[in-house]
């Protein structure tokens, strides 16, 4: 993920130096180029205006940027001028309407003196006897099992330990954390998520963690260094068995439906007596109404864009993207007119970018048939 997150500064013209001639040595890959090019036709640029791109001119570009950077010694663009050109540039070639009609008219979204922020590293800890730690930026704690600067968790390596007490991580609205089990496995917690789990695993013996709901993803250390133990992640409908692998399970509470994506590895999906084997860019899908499970083929950079802070919206539909802005700024939608929830947009942007800009960007590029007014801490869609 951190190639695209390069090639999405490229196209912003927000690269510095270094980024560029990361990019332009991945290049070099034949292979790479293909991607390259297709990545930015599918993930950035409208499909209404654009038929052809051309890689050659864009490799250009980028070595000539690497030399005037080389030549000025400096980065060539200042990140708080370019904030609100940044989201603009990127929604503006990266979203695009469903409709056939067009037009010109202004847009402004109306908003109240509240000012609405973009989420951050911040989560409440429960501890085996109930206590509850506040971690944010600035609010470091530490026992004997664990060490947090405030912004992130990491237990203590422990082997041939009793499994004898869990903790509790919640992640509110406007919040998303990392943490890092006693057995190196590495989990990235989404807005508005909860994951209960053991302070040390027995030696051998299944490791076991429960998604309580939210949104994770797992970085699972491997079966091999704990004499073959698996992993499982259990929600309240399916069993994850995980040997060690990366892999993204979104189960909020208000959804209904389980979507369990693996980018690398494999694992085995279960609900009751059924399962299911994913392999890399295979998503299952299970309802709380169905005993089926549903494997389809996709693309698993969308699904997990967030862990390295973006969005990453595919032909989704708008009642969709309200709820996961809704979850990473803390806020209330409301939809005047349920019709509009299923218009649909596609586009990439960073999740550090105003919430404002991104809003009045989608009524531009609605043609102006979608329309936003933000009173205190309620976005009204219209």
């Amino acid at each position: 993920m951190k190639i695209e997150k390069i090639i999405v500064k490229y196209l912003n013209h927000e690269a510095d130096i270094h980024e560029l001639e990361v990019l332009d040595k991945w290049l070099k890959d034949d292979e790479n180029e293909r991607l390259f090019t297709s990545y930015v036709k599918t993930d950035f640029l409208s499909q209404v205006t654009m038929d052809q791109y051309d890689l050659n001119a864009a490799k250009k570009t980028i070595k000539g940027n690497i030399q005037r950077q080389k030549r000025s010694k400096r980065i060539a663009v200042c990140k708080n001028v370019l904030i609100a050109a940044s989201i603009t540039a990127v929604l503006l070639v990266g979203l695009y309407w469903k409709l056939d009609e067009k037009s010109t008219s202004s847009t402004t979204v109306v908003e109240s003196e509240a000012v609405i922020q973009a989420g951050e590293n911040k989560a409440v800890l429960t501890l085996g006897n109930g206590n509850e730690v506040i971690l944010g930026k600035g609010k470091e704690y530490k026992d004997k099992q664990l060490s947090s600067n405030g912004e992130e968790i990491r237990y203590n390596k422990k082997t041939g330990q009793e499994q004898n007490q869990y903790n509790q991580l919640s992640v509110p609205k406007g919040g998303q954390f990392y943490i890092e089990l006693a057995d190196g496995t590495e989990v990235w917690l989404n807005s508005g998520s909860k994951l209960k789990y053991p302070t040390s695993f027995k030696k051998a013996k299944k490791r076991e963690v429960e998604l309580l709901f939210g949104e994770a993803f797992f970085k699972v250390s491997n079966s091999n260094l704990h004499n073959g133990a698996p992993f499982h992640v259990i929600t309240q409908f399916q069993d994850v068995q995980v040997l060690g692998t990366e892999f993204n399970v979104k189960a909020y509470a208000e959804d209904e439906e389980i979507k369990t994506t693996l980018i690398e590895g494999k694992v085995e999906i279960s609900k009751n007596k059924i399962t299911k084997l994913l392999k890399p860019n295979q998503q299952s899908i299970i309802s709380h109404e169905s005993e089926n499970i549903i494997v389809n083929e996709i693309d698993a950079r969308h699904e997990i864009a967030w862990v390295d802070g973006l969005f990453s919206f595919n032909d989704e539909h708008l009642g969709d993207i309200m709820k996961t802005l809704s979850r990473w700024y803390d806020v209330q939608i409301i939809f005047k007119n349920a019709k509009k929830k299923e218009y649909t947009f596609t586009g990439i942007l960073e999740r550090s970018e105003s919430i404002y800009d991104l809003l009045e960007l989608i009524e531009r590029t609605s043609d102006n048939q979608i329309k936003f007014d933000i009173n205190e801490e309620n976005i009204i869609i219209k």
